[in-house]
C-alpha cells in the first residue's frame, strides 16, 4: 500500500467496491460475478508492485523512467481486464487517479491522461 493517504483511501474504496459487487453477483441467483476474490487481490497486487517500483527509483526521477512503470501497471492491468473484465468506468477512473498521483508523488509533471496511450479499459 502507498504511503500517501489519497492514494491509499483511493485504492481501498476501489478494492473494497469491486468486492462488493462481487458479493452482490453472488447473492443474486440471476446474475455472476464477473471476477473473483482472487483477481481483486491481483490488481491490488499489480496496483503495489507499481508503486514499489516507482518508489524504488532514483530520486529525482526521470520522467521516461516513470512513464516506463506506468506503461507495465496499465499493459498488466490490460491483461488482468481481458481475462476478468473488472473494469468499468468507476474502476478505470479509480485506477487512472491512482496511477496518476503515484507519478505525481515521484515528480511527474502532467496534466493530461499520462494512462491513454496504453489502456484498453
Amino acid at each position: 500500500m502507498h504511503p500517501n493517504p489519497s492514494i491509499a483511501s483511493i485504492r481501498a474504496r476501489l478494492l473494497g467496491e469491486m468486492a462488493a459487487y462481487m458479493r452482490r453477483c453472488a447473492e443474486d441467483p440471476a446474475s455472476e460475478a464477473p471476477y473473483t476474490q482472487a483477481e481483486i487481490d491481483e490488481c491490488a497486487s499489480i496496483l503495489d508492485t507499481y508503486a514499489a517500483a516507482v518508489e524504488k527509483l532514483p530520486k529525482p526521477a526521470a520522467p521516461a523512467a516513470i512513464m516506463k512503470e506506468v506503461e507495465r501497471v496499465v499493459l498488466a492491468l490490460n491483461a488482468l481486464d481481458e481475462r476478468a473484465s473488472m473494469i468499468e468506468t468507476e474502476e478505470r477512473e479509480s485506477l487512472c487517479d491512482i496511477i496518476f498521483l503515484i507519478a505525481k508523488d515521484a515528480g511527474l509533471e502532467a496534466d493530461e491522461d499520462i494512462t491513454e496511450q496504453w489502456r484498453d479499459w
